[in-house]
């Protein structure tokens, strides 16, 4: 396939329509930071990412993968109806163990924040953040499970605009735990509309149809690499808490200066999202796989090249949007630039290749590997190099876990054409 006609059948599943909203809601949401920063303090600021950054931790554990594997199964289903009753199946056990994570959370809150104390506050209101995105995560993977690409992508354009315009009136009024409101009840509203739309959100809690089988196993090991995925992406930042002097205010600026390589996954997030289901059809046929990942390089490697050599050498000018005082981040965001391409390159790709074929568990093996590296890499580089050694040892970790995953994804599709 040339690169013009993977693009084509890359905007004939509307892909333009996925990676428009992605983009749309990371402004969006860089909207909402930007204010919320030259509104609140550094302190404020650092206190709120902290205790979002431990919701984060856990947030993978949202619904225990069923949300995950309905999409995956849903390419399995015979029909429409099929479908629903099967969404209904992970709609209500999702949301029923996401009610009891988030009791949990509640009961541990002080524990978890005493690091940062001051972050408890905002700890208790973004919990909610596990039952309220897992909601819009359900909506979104039915419309993408029916190749209605282009109303999960409405559903995130809905949801950034209705967290800027909540943040701007609840800070305005309640400071910083008006953001953590807004960032909270944000994804419930977005998708409830379409969701009632669609006729879902039904309850189902008959057992699961025979030809699922492995619905939880996937399920359950989405859940772990997904947890593993996020504690690297989380384990930085609670290791400055600890290790860093001035430890609110480091964190800010660290997390701030992240905000921007972090935001331009959105390019490889998008193609991956709106091809999964695809692949997931073609989890059978490994030349075909072969073929979609040089594609992928041809166009979408290329144009990440360029966007983020541009920023990186906007870096300086970029944080100053944020506050004066966050400019002093623009190496940890250089820094961050240089993982981000691994990233771009072949950890998304890989990662969501290997769910998609149904090898959620060569995923979760990867991850473990990679946060068992990452945490000693992490807890020597802070000390010496503070908030610069933690993105440097971020960045090595993204290109080493991409090869990875390419790796095993290799290895498996040798396996598949043992069979």
């Amino acid at each position: 396939m040339s690169s013009v006609d993977y693009v084509k059948a890359f905007l004939q599943r509307h892909g333009h329509w996925m990676m428009a909203a992605n983009v749309v809601t990371k402004l969006l949401g860089f909207a909402a930071v930007v204010f919320v920063t030259r509104n609140t303090t550094e302190g404020e600021y650092g206190a709120y990412s902290y205790a979002m950054n431990l919701v984060g931790a856990v947030v993978p554990f949202m619904g225990f993968g069923a949300y995950q594997a309905f999409l995956r199964y849903a390419s399995d289903a015979a029909g429409q109806r099929a479908k629903k009753t099967l969404f209904a199946y992970a709609f209500s056990r999702g949301v029923a163990a996401s009610v009891g994570l988030i009791a949990l959370l509640q009961l541990l809150a002080s524990l978890l924040c005493v690091a940062i104390p001051e972050s408890v506050a905002a700890f208790r209101i973004v919990s909610f953040v596990v039952l309220t995105t897992l909601v819009m995560e359900y909506v979104k993977s039915y419309a993408r499970s029916m190749h209605l690409n282009h109303i999960s992508a409405r559903i995130d354009v809905t949801y950034a605009l209705i967290l800027v315009t909540a943040t701007v009136g609840l800070t305005m009024g309640i400071g910083i735990l008006g953001y953590a409101v807004a960032v909270a009840l944000a994804p419930l509203l977005a998708a409830l509309g379409f969701g009632f739309k669609m006729g879902l959100l039904g309850w189902r809690w008959e057992a699961l149809d025979s030809r699922y089988v492995g619905f939880w196993s996937y399920g359950v090991f989405t859940t772990v690499g997904a947890l593993l995925a996020q504690t690297f992406y989380s384990v930085d930042v609670f290791l400055i808490g600890h290790l860093v002097g001035e430890k609110a205010s480091a964190v800010a600026v660290y997390r701030v200066a992240l905000l921007i390589p972090m935001a331009t996954s959105v390019l490889p997030i998008s193609v991956a999202a709106t091809d999964f289901v695809k692949n997931a059809h073609q989890k059978d046929n490994p030349q075909a796989l072969r073929a979609y990942m040089r594609g992928y390089w041809k166009t979408f490697g290329l144009l990440s090249f360029a966007a983020l050599g541009v920023l990186w050498c906007l870096s300086p000018w970029l944080l100053t949007v944020f506050g004066a005082s966050y400019a002093e981040g623009a190496t940890v965001m250089r820094v961050f630039l240089l993982g981000s391409l691994g990233a771009h390159w072949l950890r998304v790709p890989y990662g969501h290749l290997l769910s998609a074929v149904g090898r959620a568990d060569l995923n979760t093996y990867v991850n473990g590997a990679v946060l068992a590296a990452t945490i000693p890499l992490c807890w020597w580089a802070i000390p010496v190099w503070g908030i610069v050694g933690a993105a440097g040892a971020m960045a090595t970790m993204l290109w080493v876990s991409g090869g990875l995953y390419a790796l095993v994804f290799e290895m498996h599709l040798r396996r598949q054409s043992q069979v």
